[in-house]
């Protein structure tokens, strides 16, 4: 006899067998003690059971997860550090790199000496100052002031301006060219490819020749 019977018989759920049967039991003196289960006996086993296959479990996922020495987290803030130099490095490149192209934009080409020549590479040409020279360029908008000469050789086509008049010429890569300016007014300004230095009167062709070694 067992107690789900027992409670189908008292729910009158039970069929006329299961009756019959536990009515027997009950009006028989010599019948064995009821086969009843203890169901918190059951909860208490399987919950020391299921904690057993934990523990049996728990030290092999431990055992799997590295442990983290004190070398590797220093190796990872000494890595952190590396790149935040590494930007600020590539950050500050940038700005210096735009304020020297800034500056770039106006040179100054000066040579006080009354006998030598001073040679001078540009970012966009090459130039040779002459003698008590004083010149300037202004790359953004091509405007020159010159006072004396000199021999540019440009890496690239560009157009200048001079200051204070209207003339503009146009300087072809890969060709030198003599550029003077002695007086103020536009006819005083003389810009001529050093093949046709000879196009020059004589004076001025010996006086170039000797000055820049042509």
């Amino acid at each position: 006899m067992s107690n789900e019977l027992l409670e189908k018989y008292h729910l009158n759920t039970c069929t006329a067998e299961e009756r019959k049967m536990v009515e027997e039991w009950l009006f028989n003196t010599d019948v064995d003690e009821l086969d009843t289960i203890d169901l918190a006996e059951d909860k208490n086993i399987l919950k020391q059971a299921m904690w057993q296959d934990i523990e049996t479990a728990m030290p092999q996922v431990i055992k799997s997860l590295p442990k983290r020495s004190h070398i590797y987290f220093m190796w990872k803030g000494a890595v952190a550090a590396c790149v935040c130099i590494a930007v600020a490095v590539a950050v500050a490149y940038f700005v210096f790199a735009n304020r020297s192209i800034g500056q770039a934009d106006f040179v100054q080409l000066n040579n006080p000496s009354a006998f030598h020549v001073k040679h001078i590479d540009a970012a966009g040409y090459d130039v040779a100052v002459g003698p008590n020279t004083i010149a300037k360029i202004n790359n953004s908008d091509g405007m020159i002031d010159l006072t004396g000469s000199m021999l540019i050789s440009p890496k690239k086509d560009i157009d200048l301006v001079f200051e204070g008049t209207s003339k503009k010429v146009t300087l072809l890569k890969g060709q030198t060219y003599i550029i003077l300016k002695n007086k103020t007014g536009i006819k005083s300004i003389i810009v001529i490819s050093e093949r046709n230095l000879m196009d020059l009167p004589p004076v001025m062709q010996k006086q170039l020749s000797a000055q820049f070694d042509i």
